[in-house]
């Protein structure tokens, strides 16, 4: 690009690189509406000048902004396009970055950290016991009991495995995602921490017809059952 380039009201992306930049960098990219100095954007952001420059140069590279000007030793850079358009097999669900790839990949990584913690919480310095008694009376495996965390948030899972048909997988997926949007417009309470429950469901399709019903709960709430 040079200093002359003006801006197009839309562009194809055809690029893999420059399609994931799109994906990761929106946010940084919509404050390049207008010619800007990446000096400018380091500070609404927080983050450092040489960085800010070092990402709005690298997408520069990409095709993403182009050099709008340079002014008083400044050098300002603008979108290339007000619109870009990506084709979706050029990011299709299997890639790294692809739709609900990174999401997913985030969401496990969060959940399995927050795992491990309330599991120390409840459970550190506790040890299982492998005993194998004798032939005339083996001994069982004994697990310590999983009993209500005292932590503020502790980590719940609830896994549910059953045919269904299509009216009532919508009908069940739809009331519990209605939960999280009860949540939703409830807002944000008074005091606490940024808590994420997330509601799952889809067809396997290549799990057997006649598999038994399966439920899985791997929480450290406590009470579950109870009415």
């Amino acid at each position: 690009m040079t200093p002359d380039t003006v801006q197009m009201d839309v562009q194809r992306v055809t690029d893999l690189a420059a399609a994931r930049a799109l994906r990761q960098d929106a946010d940084f990219l919509a404050h390049f509406i207008d010619p800007v100095s990446p000096s400018e954007i380091a500070l609404k952001l927080g983050m450092a000048a040489n960085l800010a420059h070092h990402h709005a140069t690298k997408l520069a590279a990409l095709g993403l902004l182009f050099e709008q000007r340079r002014e008083g030793g400044k050098v300002f850079y603008q979108l290339t396009a007000r619109e870009f358009r990506v084709p979706s097999e050029l990011l299709p669900p299997g890639d790294e970055d692809g739709h609900g790839t990174t999401d997913m990949r985030e969401l496990s990584a969060a959940f399995l950290h927050a795992y491990e913690r309330s599991w120390q919480t409840m459970h550190g310095g506790e040890e299982d016991v492998y005993g194998f008694g004798n032939p005339a009376q083996p001994a069982a495996t004994l697990h310590p009991p999983l009993d209500a965390s005292d932590e503020a948030y502790p980590t719940h899972s609830d896994v549910i495995t059953l045919r269904l048909s299509p009216e009532r997988y919508t009908r069940l997926a739809r009331a519990l995602t209605s939960l999280l949007s009860e949540a939703e417009l409830e807002g944000h309470s008074e005091s606490g921490s940024a808590c994420t429950v997330a509601v799952l469901a889809f067809a396997a399709p290549d799990q057997a017809a006649g598999r038994k019903l399966s439920r899985s709960v791997n929480s450290f709430l406590g009470g579950l059952g109870e009415s």
